[in-house]
């Protein structure tokens, strides 16, 4: 018997192992720690993955449930020469209705957004606004159709929207229950330009939107006073201009869905109710300038 066969017998004796034990030990501890992680991984995964599918669910069923509640109630270009009528009867077809608003935690939130153009020179070669004799020209209202003799509607306005006589400047009106009509006044709008006009309510706080910025916010004296008579467009004439998407949402948009909707532009698309546009393409690139933030009212 060779030396190195003693020494090997003597070896395995005092150790009281045998070859290759401590390996297969280590393979087997590093197998099951690999089972171990493999197993948190896929859980993980599993679990993301539920989240995902979760958020994804929730936002369609949003979608879908919401829809109703944000009519959009002109797509695309109108004459704002030509009324427009859009019934709030749910029981007549076509009608787009809108439903009362979304009350959250602060109180009563709605939106209102619509582009419009107004042409500083009229058909006939007038300068804007010079020939309508003091007459507000209405842009859209919500109640009635009972106007004055000095155009604006009578008593329902939830809102309404005019351009004031003789200059370039907007009148915005809230019914509210303890006021019949409380204004809101923004000068200077620009002419011959699309403008993004955004009304947002929530409770009491009436904020209006010019191209996104914030240009006036007032506290009205009580809660605004909804109806659920039908939306007019442009009625008495209208104005010398364009109007396009007239959408209402039944919630308050927050600052990036208010810079969303200014960014994104009218759609100069004609509407088919109005056959009289066919050819025109109104979409400037400079419709968002703010020169005209420091400009006096003869800006055009």
């Amino acid at each position: 018997m060779s030396n190195n066969s003693l020494y090997n017998k003597f070896t395995l004796k005092s150790t009281g192992s045998t070859p290759y034990k401590s390996t297969s030990t280590s393979n087997s501890i590093f197998s099951e720690s690999n089972s171990l992680v493999s197993k948190v991984a896929f859980l993980l995964l599993v679990i993301f993955g539920f989240i995902i599918a979760l958020r994804l669910g929730i936002m369609l069923l949003s979608v879908l449930f919401n829809r109703g509640q944000n009519p959009h109630l002109i797509n695309g270009m109108v004459d704002a020469t030509q009324s427009l009528v859009i019934t709030q009867n749910p029981a007549t077809k076509g009608s787009k209705t809108i439903s009362r608003s979304i009350n959250q935690s602060g109180g009563i939130e709605f939106t209102w957004s619509v582009w419009i153009y107004v042409n500083g020179i009229d058909g006939s070669g007038n300068r804007f606004n010079s020939t309508n004799a003091g007459v507000y020209r209405h842009i859209f209202s919500k109640g009635t159709d009972s106007f004055l003799p000095n155009g604006l509607n009578f008593p329902n306005n939830a809102p309404g929207l005019y351009l004031t006589p003789y200059k370039n400047e907007l009148l915005v009106i809230m019914n509210t229950n303890d006021v019949i009509n409380e204004e809101i006044r923004i000068p200077d709008i620009p002419l011959n330009k699309w403008v993004n006009v955004i009304m947002r309510c929530v409770n009491t706080t009436l904020d209006v939107y010019i191209n996104g910025i914030i240009t006036k916010s007032t506290n009205l004296s009580g809660v605004p006073k909804q109806n659920y008579g039908n939306v007019y467009v442009a009625m008495n004439g209208g104005f010398s201009g364009y109007i396009s998407n007239l959408w209402y949402y039944s919630k308050a948009l927050n600052s990036a869905e208010i810079q969303r909707i200014s960014v994104r532009g009218p759609t100069t698309k004609i509407n088919t109710s109005n056959s009289m546009l066919s050819g025109l393409n109104l979409r400037y690139p400079n419709y968002l300038s703010l020169q005209w933030y420091f400009s006096d009212s003869n800006n055009r």
